[in-house]
């Protein structure tokens, strides 16, 4: 840090290029600088909304995840669909629907717990590591999938996920 005048100072950090870029896009077409949102974030931070950053961040994070993911899928399974079922394409559906049913169990115990006013972190916690567990495993699934579509099969060779 240096100093830039009376009483502000002058702070840098490493970031990368792309993801700068992209920081600075996104903060004007918002109308705002980074400087100016920087300083927001700080701001909350420091003061009493640090609930409210946490939960931004957070909500903000898994929804851009859940997102990409969800669209990631929907495109390799059309793209599948159109050229045949297969095995691959039913683990997919199956591991979705699994995925769909453990966070709607999750919304329903979250809903529960705010009307009543009970919250219980640590088994939270627990459920959320499993999903957080079971989205990795759904991406790395993925990842696989489209790793092994990229290579010449065998005729009938089949292809298994663990």
């Amino acid at each position: 840090m240096s100093n830039t005048g009376r009483k502000k100072k002058l702070a840098s950090f490493n970031c990368d290029q792309k993801m700068w870029e992209q920081f600075i896009a996104r903060c004007n077409s918002k109308g705002t600088t980074a400087t100016a949102t920087l300083l927001e974030f700080i701001d909350l931070y420091l003061g009493d909304s640090q609930d409210k950053v946490d939960a931004i961040s957070g909500n903000d994070l898994d929804e851009r995840l859940d997102s990409k993911i969800k669209a990631s899928v929907e495109k390799y399974l059309a793209v599948s669909d159109k050229s045949h079922s297969n095995p691959t394409n039913e683990t997919i559906r199956a591991i979705c629907e699994r995925l769909d049913k453990l966070e709607s169990q999750l919304s329903s115990e979250s809903n529960r717990n705010q009307t009543t006013a009970i919250y219980n972190l640590s088994d939270l916690e627990e459920k959320i590591e499993g999903m957080c567990a079971r989205m990795t495993q759904l991406a790395e699934a993925i990842i696989k999938i489209l790793s092994l579509s990229q290579q010449p099969t065998k005729a009938g060779t089949e292809i298994v996920l663990q």
